[in-house]
């Protein structure tokens, strides 16, 4: 089972979905509809208590499954309360073990994934050597339908900050090689601003047209709905397209500039707790690894793929990244 998510008149409805086999292929239906609240299905009696509604397990049940409370857990997790997320982490990290890999993992995995989960995993625009890496490092794609995949991409993307985007999707559809400058955000200069477009369309309608990569999906006489988004960051969010001469102006003012300290950085207290949806009392008190738990989770609830503003996830990240040089850590986004 896993946890799927679909823009329908600019709402995000939640599924719970499950791979299936068919034949050769693997498919994927749903098993529950979730609406736009999952959490209307979270019940808390008092404490650090909580359950699930029971329609979703009784659902579940008529068609097969039983599943278990880590499995519901995994499910329902971006919309638990805070303080019983990190109850749950502490007790996990105690009680999980490493579970060795094995052969039986091993099976073709496509190079769009691969390049995909190779940035996400180290950042690197560097690939050469993605053929080398061993079946176990792409695990977390196996027995997978081709829309559980996309769901898991479209959930471990988000950490991805928006000045990486362009550097993500010039990796993943393999143009890397024709940005020439410095700054990755930044394609100016229209010829090669053209050359990079009409290549990032290419890859895309390649990609499109791949029936292997497609597998067990519906058939769409257009762009399939998961290569959508890809185009939208492209054009909307990735590049910023700009004229030679502001950028020569800012680089002569940046060669020009006199050395000033760094400024001390300052935070909205009030701005913070009402982001994080805590105190600030909690906030300081977090250590880095629960702190960026928590930003994750806020992340997802404001990220604009889900509805939410722009502006404000941007000011999340910022604060996010200021409150971790205060408590002397990077961000780990």
């Amino acid at each position: 089972m896993y946890l799927a998510q679909e823009r329908i008149k600019q709402q995000t409805h939640y599924y719970i979905r499950e791979t299936f086999q068919e034949g050769s292929q693997l498919k994927s239906r749903v098993l529950f509809d979730l609406g736009t609240d999952p959490a209307q299905y979270i019940i808390y009696p008092g404490g650090k208590g909580y359950y699930f509604d029971e329609v979703v397990e009784e659902t579940l049940r008529e068609q097969g499954l039983t599943p278990t409370q880590d499995e519901l857990d995994e499910i329902f997790w971006n919309f638990l309360d805070p303080e019983i997320q990190r109850v749950i982490q502490g007790f996990k990290r105690k009680t999980e073990k490493r579970v060795s890999g094995s052969d039986e993992d091993a099976q073709d995995f496509h190079l769009f994934d691969k390049r995909r989960i190779h940035f996400l995993r180290f950042g690197s625009m560097d690939q050469q050597h993605i053929h080398q890496m061993p079946d176990k490092f792409f695990r977390a794609l196996s027995a997978k339908s081709r829309d559980e995949i996309e769901q898991y991409f479209m959930r471990e993307e988000r950490i991805i900050r928006p000045s990486e985007l362009t550097r993500y999707l010039s990796v993943i559809f393999g143009f890397q090689r024709y940005l020439l400058y410095s700054r990755p955000d930044q394609i100016d200069g229209s010829p090669q601003q053209e050359r990079v477009d009409t290549l990032f369309i290419e890859s895309v309608c390649t990609l499109n047209k791949d029936d292997t990569f497609w597998a067990g999906m519906p058939g769409t006489d257009g762009l399939q709905a998961y290569l959508r988004r890809y185009v939208i960051l492209y054009f909307d969010h990735a590049v910023q397209r700009v004229s030679p001469l502001p950028r020569y102006l800012h680089e002569f003012m940046n060669r020009h500039r006199t050395y000033r300290p760094p400024k001390k950085v300052r935070l909205n207290i009030a701005e913070a707790s009402r982001l994080f949806e805590t105190t600030w009392k909690n906030l300081r008190q977090m250590d880095s690894d629960a702190f960026t738990r928590l930003y994750r989770k806020q992340a997802l609830k404001f990220h604009p793929d889900q509805g939410g503003s722009h502006k404000t996830f941007v000011k999340l990240t910022k604060l996010y990244e200021n409150l971790m040089k205060k408590k002397g850590q990077k961000p780990l986004h």
